[in-house]
């Protein structure tokens, strides 16, 4: 049971990175009642409906408290002393340390804020979460936190987390500037009535919670960047892999399965628990490593940089396994194929198209969808009786980072035989494809319920190296097409105009949407940004060369 409160959105997207920035008093209010309704509804009386609290069980409370750490001195003196004691450790009067070590649970022997689960039982979940979490799959753990609970153990409190799973706190920043923090995890001590109860409910919390603690002690703390997103659908996928019988995160996928035309990267929303099955769709694609990676890369780049760095890495594109992504997501529910694609099939719901129409011999559609999505189109073909769902992907990164928020449009026309420009899709189907910056965009088919194909670039063959300019701002890596001879360990050089070479290296290929390419970071020999110009590139392989021109800005 999860609604996305309004109020949450706006506040989360007021915030970046470490340093927040002011908000207004309206949101400041908000963001206190909020917060306070978690742990002090006896404040609210009836504040919820002035402010329009959310007051249904959420699967993490976590961006809150660390909007309000770092919002805390904006506060008025009399919000700022009742948040004060909101952000620190709840008081129990009893506490244990789990059977490895890893952890000390800190709880209440009677009361109100007693636990209704069993002890030991969380205490032995929470032991395997640190195994699979720490010891397998190779995360640092959190870093210790002075003793602040009693000792270095990772702290989790058991309490009344005002009617939502858990939610997990930052308390001191490791290293000033770092964006790295000590934090301890509150979970609840009720489940009732909740879409998971009881024990099983406290597992996947745990799950959840302590990659939180990993990710914000370890890595950066830019959950409000605008990569929210990031951060909770990576603790969403742990709760499956580490108890993977336990399906409460199928409760998310609706809203994300009616929506899948909203960028992936939109923070605030149910959706980012929902792409939970992302990181599933990535690690039965590639194995946990990539995941591991990703998050290696976030002190240095944004979540959607990383991710398509990543894939490249893998040898593939963000735009083939989004589009091989929606492919997985369409054979779900009534329509799953035993062995294949996602484990939990079965169990999810269907994916709504956008549009479903009829079509005779051509038609053509005027459509948008934001970066970094997938947009379903059912046909339903009136002279064969033909269904053929297109899927079309919109891979822009940069546009997923800097227009989350924006839809858009691109153009098709469909038709049942050859036409000019159209290219061949299915057999009896030709399309003709329109967009801006088509080397973003691709295609994949289902006809009649059975797969045709996936992530098929509908750019055609490009020649220029792309993003063009090349923006040291905006851009994190350089696309440079190569021709169909050229091979591993070719040299690649580059020249200003004037012939003077300011990069030079052995290069191996990569792939992006199915064309050959070679990726390069834009910098000199020696890792400097280059002067804003026009710039000449060679390309040696044996006896074959590419070369061309490209277009740096340094702002």
């Amino acid at each position: 049971m999860f609604k996305s409160a309004f109020l949450l959105v706006i506040i989360i997207s007021s915030i970046t990175a470490v340093n927040a920035q002011q908000l207004s008093n309206r949101q400041l209010d908000s963001l206190y009642y909020s917060i306070v309704r978690i742990k002090r509804p006896d404040l609210l009386r009836n504040i919820i409906r002035t402010f329009n609290v959310d007051t249904t069980h959420k699967k993490s409370c976590t961006s809150l408290f660390i909007a309000v750490k770092f919002q805390l001195q904006n506060f008025n003196k009399q919000q700022r002393s009742i948040l004060q004691s909101i952000l620190d450790r709840p008081a129990t009067d009893t506490s244990f340390v789990t059977p490895n070590g890893f952890f000390r649970i800190h709880y209440d022997t009677a009361g109100v804020e007693m636990t209704t689960y069993n002890l030991q039982l969380f205490a032995d979940a929470l032991d395997s979460v640190y195994n699979f979490e720490i010891n397998y799959l190779g995360y640092p753990p959190p870093p210790p936190d002075s003793s602040a609970g009693g000792d270095d153990k990772y702290d989790v409190y058991l309490t009344n987390a005002g009617g939502d799973y858990g939610y997990t706190v930052p308390e001191t920043e490791i290293v000033p500037g770092s964006g790295r923090f000590t934090a301890y995890t509150v979970i609840s001590n009720d489940f009732t009535g909740f879409y998971t109860t009881g024990i099983n409910a406290a597992r996947v919390t745990a799950a959840h919670e302590f990659e939180h603690a990993i990710n914000i002690g370890n890595y950066i703390n830019r959950y409000f960047s605008g990569d929210e997103f990031f951060y909770e659908l990576s603790a969403t996928a742990m709760e499956h892999f580490v108890f993977g019988t336990i399906k409460d995160y199928i409760q998310y996928l609706p809203a994300y399965f009616s929506n899948t035309q909203n960028s992936m990267a939109v923070t605030g929303t149910i959706e980012e628990f929902a792409l939970g099955i992302w990181n599933i769709h990535q690690k039965d694609r590639f194995g946990f490593d990539i995941l591991k990676k990703e998050w290696e890369l976030m002190p240095q780049m944004r979540a959607m940089d990383a991710i398509n760095y990543e894939i490249q890495q893998y040898g593939s594109s963000l735009g083939a396994e989004l589009n091989n992504f929606a492919l997985w997501m369409y054979f779900t529910n009534y329509r799953a194929i035993p062995g294949k694609y996602f484990e939990d099939a079965p169990y999810y719901p269907l994916v709504v198209p956008v549009s479903t129409v009829n079509f005779n011999s051509g038609e053509s559609f005027q459509l948008s969808t934001g970066p970094a999505s997938n947009i379903y189109i059912s046909i339903v073909n009136q002279v064969s009786a033909d269904t053929l769902v297109l899927i079309f992907t919109n891979s822009d990164v940069q546009d997923a980072i800097d227009s989350t928020n924006s839809l858009f449009p691109f153009s098709f026309s469909l038709y049942d035989r050859p036409m000019n420009g159209a290219i061949e899709i299915v057999k009896n189907y030709y399309i003709n494809f329109s967009a801006d910056k088509k080397a973003f965009w691709t295609t994949g088919e289902i006809l009649n319920n059975s797969t045709i194909q996936s992530g098929q670039s509908l750019a055609g063959q490009i020649n220029y190296p792309f993003p063009s300019p090349f923006i040291y701002d905006k851009n994190v890596k350089l696309y440079i097409p190569v021709n169909q001879f050229i091979s591993n360990g070719m040299q690649f050089n580059v020249y200003t105009v004037a012939m003077k070479l300011v990069y030079s290296s052995n290069m191996n290929l990569s792939y992006y949407n199915g064309q050959k390419v070679i990726t390069w970071d834009g910098k000199n020999s020696f890792s400097n940004k280059l002067s804003t110009g026009v710039y000449i590139y060679i390309i040696k392989s044996g006896d074959n060369l590419n070369t061309g021109k490209l277009v740096i800005i340094n702002q």
